[in-house]
């Protein structure tokens, strides 16, 4: 088990953290779990993803791959909240871009255990169970290829706009949008195949969450009107985060600097609201919808995500639906085996009647 501070990104391999940031006292920084370490009865194979709310692991239940997802400190609400809704959400059916949630607990009641929690190192541990699923993590493949094919992003980017309208329907915002809490799979044709792994606040409430902090979202991808704390939020709110993954596939770069030591600077660079252009003069209407998406003003932008989905799918082809792997019929292919032992059995004793 090793320690990280969310904030420098300093990690400590024996448990004793000194962070230089004089806002993140040590006793607050994040355990990480190992390959082979054991999270209550699972066992962590890797992590996913590293974000400043939660730490989502590939781990293994008894004979089953599942995601892990353990709440950071200080964010336990958070994820408890996150659970309900995932809960909710599912009544409705389950959206083909969010994960599927399990019980905590093995053989347990998913509606009396959306979320469990465990006791490490003296402190409680909250988590999430899903249902496994391959792929990166968007802030991971952007590292790699800070500027995906054009088509790719905006349909990565169109997929969750409706897993966030899917959101809005059940009269819940999201507010905290960003790279690493998007698993994104690339099917066997290399199509992007996205998932929302977290659902934000998953709040009704218009105004500024009195509990807000930096821990819940990265300022250089929380809207002004949070970080301002003027609010209100609205649906044009969860525009600003789509429009700001949208910028940042399209132009290879975030709108603003990205730059975990500096919060302050960033939060003052996202108040004042002035980002270079994307500067893809290749294309035609793509980059002027991700500028309108992330205005500082509220009102300058889409004030819905299904504006926002209306005026960015006609720019690209229609993203191709996924072909299902076809599961092998093991049934009849035992039938076919026994019809055809029958058929031989016959013969050889059609052929062992015939006189010679």
């Amino acid at each position: 088990m090793k320690r990280i501070c969310q904030k420098c990104n300093v990690i400590s391999h024996d448990l004793n953290l000194w962070c230089q940031e004089k806002d993140c006292p040590a006793e607050n920084a994040t355990e990480i779990f190992d390959n082979g370490e054991w999270f209550g009865p699972m066992e962590i194979v890797q992590a996913v993803a590293i974000n400043r709310s939660a730490i989502i692991y590939q781990a293994r239940r008894g004979e089953e791959l599942v995601l892990l997802k353990v709440a950071n400190n200080n964010c336990e609400n958070k994820l408890r909240n996150e659970a309900r809704a995932f809960l909710e959400l599912a009544k409705s059916g389950q959206h083909p871009c969010l994960p599927v949630l399990l019980p905590a607990h093995p053989n347990g009641d998913i509606q009396q255990h959306p979320y469990g929690w465990t006791v490490i190192n003296g402190r409680i541990k909250y988590y999430l169970v899903f249902a496994f699923t391959e792929g990166a993590v968007l802030s991971n493949l952007l590292l790699k290829n800070p500027q995906p094919w054009y088509q790719h992003a905006v349909w990565i980017v169109l997929n969750l706009a409706d897993a966030v309208l899917y959101l809005h329907q059940a009269k819940k915002l999201h507010l905290c949008l960003r790279p690493d809490v998007v698993l994104v799979r690339y099917d066997k044709l290399g199509y992007p195949r996205p998932l929302l792994i977290d659902l934000g606040l998953s709040t009704n409430d218009t105004n500024v969450p009195a509990e807000w902090d930096e821990s819940y979202n990265l300022p250089a991808y929380t809207a002004p009107e949070i970080l301002s704390g003027s609010g209100p939020v609205s649906m044009a709110t969860d525009v600003y985060g789509l429009g700001m993954l949208l910028y940042e596939m399209l132009a290879g770069h975030p709108a603003y600097p990205f730059d975990l030591k500096r919060d302050k600077q960033v939060i003052s660079a996202v108040l004042k609201g002035v980002f270079p252009p994307t500067g893809r003069i290749d294309l035609k209407e793509i980059p002027a919808i991700a500028e309108k998406a992330i205005n500082a003003n509220p009102g300058q932008r889409f004030q819905t995500v299904a504006q926002f989905f209306a005026a960015l799918s006609p720019q690209v082809p229609r993203l191709p639906a996924e072909k299902k792997k076809r599961k092998f019929n093991w049934r009849v292919l035992f039938i076919i085996l026994g019809t055809l032992l029958v058929i031989s059995l016959v013969l050889v004793l059609a052929l062992s009647l015939v006189p010679m």
